[in-house]
């Protein structure tokens, strides 16, 4: 053994002379395996966000990039350093946060603390044990490659609400301003571009934050996979988010200038190919660029390292049994709390009967790009007038099915941010009041908002059903406060929700307004025998 390196004996924590490490393939295999589970299970948690049309469909394939990445840097990994003491602690409460972790999770899938608690608690623990292997050398190796696995662990909503609001008003903006600079008449009202021929909505999609989470995923990969130095891998990323920014802008314009020359139904068949042609360009021109920053001059081969049955330190076998132990429990547990407590589905509590004999009554047609975005299982709209007094309603229904992992989104797509982004200015927040429809008690969040010199009445409630609960009534909407604890100590999971929008105008006061609410919504509103009881 060399002189420089201390031998298993002196290492705190590792086996005695007397008892010789344990080698061979099965420790190794045991230690790969510890190494991987907790991250794979993590990432496996979080793929029910990872749909097609949403923002985080690149996360199916980060665990591939992040496989690769790992591979390379095993195949020209250092030599191993001493391994470090006291790391066997800090495995211990980072795996005594996966079960609580997971826990929660379950219950409240759309929280993203619950998925940064559970990602960051196995990726510490797959960095503890290289630590315990190869020390601080190894740590540093492949510290990266572990740690790009989180680039597919969703934002916190409120980030990913402020990044997206702020681009969708930024890339309306511009257009307006690069579409009157080549002599097309247009004029920015919130989110909202107004053309001679109709409206381009910039809404999420088109703000450009999908493309740049996955820029920013991208870049990272390239940085690693040219091994840039830490001042190019920035500059990559910069460079990348600028071209996304610049080429979504550039689509918007051409969109609307698709829009002037031919009609807004040349949009709808213009939009998905435009939208392609800025990824390929934005992904394509961030690749030449990570080329070009690549070093001149390939790194000089590295020594042999023995593989990981043969080094100088023996493998953290018994820690590594009792974690893949301890994460195959924790997943056992979780499901089995569930399995025991979860209340049986009993149906929707309400639904609505819309009042087809009003006068000038008729269903809205919601666009498939919105229900795409919205990720609902069943939506409807519609607008009346009253004759009486002449008020103009119009209201929105909608419903995700129990199980549906992106029932998250009606929690951002709520009136006070989706009407602000359409024009709409909010004058007041009106709070939360109790309707009582057939002895159930609903929470509807009131807001007034001016839409030129029209005031508009909105009454909004996003409910979640509660089978089992004590009380289906609750004091707050859920996108307001939701209890994710009493949800888990409850074994409530996969929940169904729907949301109801009423929007009037033609009322000269708040309480003239709400009182007509509550007389419609006695009518409207259908509730199921024994909900109220549940």
């Amino acid at each position: 053994m060399p002189a420089s390196l201390p031998s298993p004996t002196d290492a705190p924590g590792l086996p005695s002379a007397s008892a010789p490490p344990r080698r061979g393939r099965g420790p190794a295999a045991l230690f790969l395996t510890a190494v991987v589970l907790g991250p794979a299970l993590s990432l496996w948690h979080l793929h029910g966000q990872w749909v097609p049309d949403g923002a985080y469909a690149y996360g199916w394939i980060v665990p591939v990039m992040g496989v690769y990445l790992a591979k390379i840097r095993w195949d020209d990994r250092p030599a191993p350093s001493a391994p470090w003491n006291g790391v066997a602690a800090l495995v211990v409460l980072l795996a005594l946060l996966i079960i609580p972790a997971r826990w929660l999770q379950e219950a409240a899938p759309e929280r993203s603390i619950c998925g940064w608690v559970h990602a960051l608690s196995a990726v510490g623990i797959s960095l503890s044990l290289i630590a315990l292997a190869g020390g601080t050398a190894w740590v540093r190796w492949f510290s990266f490659p572990l740690a790009f696995l989180l680039t597919a662990v969703p934002w916190p909503h409120s980030i990913e609400l402020l990044v997206t609001n702020t681009l969708m008003h930024s890339t309306a903006g511009a257009t307006v301003e690069i579409l009157c600079l080549i002599g097309v008449p247009a004029a920015q009202v919130g989110n909202l571009v107004h053309i001679e021929t109709g409206v381009i909505d910039i809404d999420e999609a088109c703000s450009g934050i999908r493309s740049l989470q996955a820029m920013v995923m991208l870049s990272l990969f390239l940085g690693e996979l040219f091994r840039l130095v830490p001042p190019r891998r920035l500059g990559l990323m910069a460079l990348g988010i600028a071209l996304t920014l610049v080429a979504n802008v550039i689509r918007t314009v051409v969109l609307s200038s698709i829009a002037v020359a031919h009609g807004m139904s040349a949009v709808d068949r213009s939009h998905d190919g435009a939208g392609v042609a800025v990824l390929i360009f934005s992904l394509s021109t961030t690749l030449c660029a990570a080329y070009l920053l690549r070093p001149k001059k390939a790194p000089a081969p590295t020594p042999p390292i023995p593989s990981p049955s043969a080094l100088p330190f023996p493998l953290p076998f018994h820690l590594s049994a009792a974690l893949v132990l301890w994460f195959v429990v924790a997943e056992i547990a979780v499901e089995a709390w569930y399995r025991v407590r979860e209340p049986k589905w009993q149906g929707w509590s309400w639904s609505i009967q819309w009042p087809t004999q009003s006068k000038a009554f008729s269903l809205i047609d919601i666009p498939q790009r919105s229900l795409r975005l919205l990720s609902c299982d069943d939506a409807h709209g519609a607008a009346w007038l009253e004759p009486a007094d002449g008020s103009d309603w119009s209201a929105y229904w909608i419903r995700w099915n129990p199980g549906n992992p992106q029932a998250e989104s009606a929690k951002v797509h709520r009136p006070d941010v989706c009407l602000n982004s359409q024009g709409a200015t909010m004058d007041r927040d009106l709070g939360t009041r109790l309707s009582t429809v057939g002895g159930l008690q609903i929470p509807f969040h009131g807001y007034t908002f001016r839409v030129g010199e029209t005031v508009l009445y909105v009454f909004y409630c996003l409910y979640e059903e509660m089978p089992g609960a004590k009380s289906p009534a609750t004091a707050n909407p859920q996108f307001e406060a939701t209890d994710m604890f009493q949800r888990a100590w409850e074994g409530r999971r996969h929940i169904g929700q729907q949301s109801l929008e009423i929007a009037v105008t033609g009322f000269r006061s708040e309480q003239a307004a709400r009182e007509a609410f509550e007389a419609h919504l006695k009518t409207m509103m259908q509730v199921r025998p024994g909900a109220v009881s549940q």
